[in-house]
Order: structure tokens, then sequence, then C-alpha cells
């Protein structure tokens, strides 16, 4: 099995489940008013319209404060813009179509920033310390976050993750996904300039230098799953094995979508 296609089947059973559970909720809260017909309907009847309010608190808020966090970004990402550098990659990059901003800073930054029009954020620390062709690589890795809208996909699925904790499917499965976000945009900067030295040479100086604190709403170049994208670089012939434990998690899912579908029919 493919892992973009073990990645769209476990994400796509993942919003099933989901989608179901929301339904029979939503079905639920429409039978609220046999509150005043049928005492015997309160209980079950109270506890699903409670479950459905912590829900959709719990994603207002997530959704708040990840917005409130990109935003907050954006603001500091302007501040210390560069934009000589800016300026001068946005030229050599023209053809992408992706803008690209430079920030200064002496660190490790670069990322994919933005939901629904993303941007590539490098800083001046990586323009300096890197060669042309180890900058073009991690460009290319955060242009590939931007052309798959993976910063989208992350608001939603932890939108989901928040507003749903009592469902052991969403955790392991957003996990993975992340994973494979970062070994497919790694496989993409690789076909891109034709060899993984200078993208392993790159990985090598962020994981000497240490990882950089992650923000809400962007994807880190170096933030996740550093092991796994270092032994797809040493060993390319060897396909890479995340796992991605599902057992479990889709029973109880299913267990509590059972009680669930059996309280609404009582």
């Amino acid at each position: 099995m493919s892992p973009i296609f073990k990645v769209r089947a476990s994400y796509g059973l993942m919003l099933l489940l989901v989608g179901v559970i929301m339904f029979q909720m939503g079905a639920a809260v429409m039978r609220s008013p046999l509150y005043f017909l049928d005492p015997a309907c309160n209980v079950p009847l109270l506890v699903t319209d409670l479950m459905v309010g912590f829900a959709a608190v719990r994603a207002i808020w997530a959704a708040v404060v990840q917005v409130r966090a990109h935003r907050a970004a954006a603001r500091l990402f302007c501040m210390h813009e560069e934009p000589d550098a800016t300026r001068r990659l946005n030229e050599v990059y023209r053809a992408w179509g992706t803008p690209i901003l430079v920030v200064r800073d002496e660190g490790f930054v670069a990322l994919a920033a933005g939901l629904l029009r993303p941007r590539i954020i490098v800083s001046t620390g990586v323009l300096q310390r890197f060669g042309p062709e180890e900058v073009e690589a991690i460009l290319q890795h955060e242009r590939h976050h931007c052309l798959n809208r993976d910063n989208l996909k992350r608001f939603v699925s932890e939108m989901l993750a928040q507003a749903f904790p009592y469902l052991p499917i969403i955790r392991p499965v957003v996990a993975y996904a992340k994973t494979w976000q970062e070994l497919f945009a790694d496989r993409f900067a690789i076909a891109q300039m034709g060899t993984s030295l200078h993208l392993g040479n790159a990985l090598l100086k962020f994981a000497r230098e240490g990882r950089i604190p992650p923000r809400e709403a962007v994807a880190h170049f170096a933030g996740t799953a550093l092991e796994y994208r270092m032994l797809q670089i040493i060993e390319p012939e060897t396909a890479v094995k995340v796992p991605l434990r599902l057992y479990r998690p889709v029973l109880t899912t299913c267990c509590f979508l059972l009680l669930l579908m059996l309280s609404g029919s009582s």
C-alpha cells in the first residue's frame, strides 16, 4: 500500500466516523423538544446536547486561537522584513508563483505560513549560513507545503482534535498525516533538485543547531519527523515505515458511535 493512499484512507476513515458522529449528535439535538413530552428521554438527550455544546465551543476556541496566532506571526514577520532580500528571492523564483518573505533573524527560520494565501518565510540567518543549493532545497520543501495547502489541513485537523478529544481515532491519524506531509515535501524538494545532497546537508545543520519552537498555523522545515526524514535521505532505496496503529482507536470510536445511536433511538 502506497504511503499517499494510506494517508488518504486513514484520514478519510477519520472524517467518515467524525461525520457520522456529528450527524447523530445533530439528530439528537433536533429531538431536544422531547424533553417536555417524555421525561425518560431527558438524560440521554441532555448528555448528547452537552457533548454537542462542548464540541462546538472547543472547535470555535481552537479556530480563534489558531487565527490569532497566525495573525500575530504575520505581523511579526512583516515588522522584521528584509525588503532587499525579499525582492531578490521573489525575482529569482518568480516562476514558482509562491510569494517569499525574508525576515531579519540570525536564527534558523524556514516555514510555510498562511491559511488561504500561504507563503514561504525564511530568515537572513538561513541565507547567510547555507549555500545557494541548500537554500533552494529548503525553499522547495516549503513550496510543497504551500502548494499542498498543508497549513489549512493542519488548521482543520487541530479543530477536530480540540472539538472531539474523546474520539481516540483523531490524534494518531493527525500525527501520521503530519509526518507524511514532511516526507512528501522532502521528496518534492529532492525531485526538483535532482539530488538529496543539498536537502540532507540542510537537515544536518538544522539538527545540529537545535529545533525551532513551533508556532500555530505554520509548517516548520525542521519541526516534525526529523528522524524519518533523515532515514529517507540516507537510505533512499528503503521504504520509510511510519507506524499507524488504528485498531483500538477505530474500535473505541465505533463503540462510542454505537452507544450514541442506541441512546438516540431509546
